[in-house]
């Protein structure tokens, strides 16, 4: 069963009535937990609650995933029991996409407008995102803004023609990118490839409402024999690949495949980022750790000229001979 998620503003009226009839099994800042069973909330499993946040559609964007994994998910597993997804219990990682999700679509009774509001607010804050000020509370948006713009800077040190971008994920990085006021280099092809089809999805379907003819979004296995003919039919490889947060997804003996795949799509540079982390965050579906050490050893096979660094996580940057 799909959790039921409801949003204090769009539907006030029933969760007045819910909190007048029903005491929470858990709460904080920005969540109440509800049992559906009201006479027996500890008979209530983690697919038998009402959740509800107190999000403002202006609010609706990517810091929600913030709130998902550092709020929510230490709220649910202190209140109800663990419930079955299709058939096995769910992982960190299936809750905390799932939630995601349920509290976007919860702000519109349109899907699709809903995902554009997300869009939209998340495009606009990463525009604006300063540095991050230190809170406690963590700020998606700020932390990958930084990303996001040392990858456009080192995008612009060559000023390619094509790009691809690998596991894009909802698209923000090309998406911004693509519609970069001021930045003149700008490739005037991007695209986007994620494994994921409903993302790619949610991603491609911004993208045509708004007419955003330079950017295009595929599904595609990067591990997959044939990628390049997938993604890049009888056009040669793109001037800069880039792999932001990509291979700490995979396991540790898919890492090398994946690398050898990356460089044979790129004709100018690769751009590789990892966050540096002790510990593997199951949360967001992390496999294997990294620094810069263990990140820039993987360039050392790849047959062109490497630079590592931190910045924001371990980078790695591989340029082909005869190409800056």
């Amino acid at each position: 069963m799909t959790p039921i998620t409801l949003s204090r503003q769009r539907h006030s009226l029933l969760v007045e009535g819910l909190a007048d009839r029903a005491q929470p099994l858990a709460s904080s800042r920005h969540f109440t937990v509800y049992g559906i069973d009201a006479d027996d909330p500890a008979a209530c499993d983690l697919f038998d609650i009402i959740l509800v946040h107190d999000f403002e559609p202006a609010e609706i964007d990517n810091n929600i995933a913030a709130h998902v994994a550092d709020e929510l998910l230490p709220l649910l597993s202190a209140s109800p029991r663990p419930g079955a997804l299709n058939g096995h219990a769910p992982t960190e990682q299936e809750l905390f996409e799932r939630f995601v999700g349920e509290i976007v679509r919860s702000v519109d009774g349109n899907e699709r407008r809903a995902w554009h509001l997300f869009y939209d607010n998340t495009l606009a804050a990463f525009r604006k995102a300063g540095r991050p000020n230190g809170s406690p509370v963590r700020d998606f948006i700020a932390d990958f803004a930084q990303v996001y713009r040392r990858v456009a800077g080192l995008v612009d040190e060559i000023a390619p023609d094509t790009m691809l971008d690998v596991a894009t994920c909802f698209g923000f990085l090309p998406l911004l990118l693509a519609t970069g006021k001021g930045r003149e280099q700008r490739p005037s092809r991007i695209v986007a490839c994620d494994l994921n089809a409903a993302l790619v999805s949610l991603a491609e379907d911004y993208a045509h409402e708004r007419q955003l003819a330079g950017v295009r979004f595929v599904q595609a296995d990067l591990l997959a024999a044939g990628i390049a003919s997938q993604l890049a039919p009888a056009t040669p490889p793109f001037d800069v690949v880039t792999a932001v947060h990509l291979l700490e997804h995979l396991a540790p003996d898919e890492t090398q495949s994946a690398m050898d795949a990356l460089w044979s799509l790129t004709r100018r540079r690769l751009i590789v980022a990892v966050p540096v982390e002790e510990v593997a965050d199951a949360r967001f579906g992390h496999l294997q750790t990294f620094n810069r050490d263990s990140l820039a050893a993987l360039g050392k096979g790849i047959g062109g000229r490497c630079q590592s660094f931190e910045d924001h996580g371990a980078w790695l940057v591989i340029d082909r001979e005869g190409h800056a």
